[in-house]
This record gives C-alpha cells, sequence and structure tokens, in this order.
C-alpha cells in the first residue's frame, strides 16, 4: 500500500459550556502495507480560546471500500479545561 492519507471530520465531547470540531488529514505512513498508522495533528479554536491535538492512529479497520483508522484521545489543556475525542478517518 502506497502514500496514502485520511480526512477526518467530528465533534469532540462537551465540555465548559461548548465543544470543539476536529478536521484535517491524517498523513505521515508509518509502518508496510496493511500493518500502518498516520500521524495527525491541529488546532481547534472556539470563541477566545483555542486547544491544540496530536496522536497516531490506530491499525487499519478494513471497509467494503478501503479501510478506515481510530483516532482518540484529548485536546491540549487550556483556559482550564480539555476536551475528549474518538473518531474515525474517512476512507
Amino acid at each position: 500500500m502506497g502514500y496514502h492519507k485520511h480526512r477526518y471530520k467530528f465533534d469532540c465531547k462537551f465540555a465548559q459550556g461548548h465543544d470543539h470540531r476536529l478536521l484535517g488529514y491524517a498523513s505521515n505512513r508509518l509502518g508496510a502495507g496493511n500493518w500502518h498508522v498516520h500521524f495527525y495533528y491541529g488546532v481547534s479554536s472556539y470563541r477566545n480560546h483555542t486547544h491544540y491535538y496530536w496522536g497516531i492512529t490506530g491499525l487499519p479497520i478494513k471497509t467494503e471500500n478501503g479501510h478506515i483508522h481510530k483516532m482518540d484521545g484529548r485536546l491540549e489543556s487550556n483556559s482550564l479545561h480539555t476536551h475528549e475525542y474518538s473518531g474515525y478517518t474517512s476512507e
């Protein structure tokens, strides 16, 4: 399996009266063939504050048209709170 990237778009868990949306691409593949992961990072802003995030996807999950990866973690703490996230990349 050659170079490829996955788009992701999902909401974080609600905290401090608001939530954040994660939107971006997981790229920079590490591994070989069907045993690979992707690195991802980004910024999510809401009104007057920003959270940074980064991580490594899970291994591929086979789908009808290819594969997806699980993403979960926690946004960097800011304004005395943080948000957890959990979702999947697109194919």
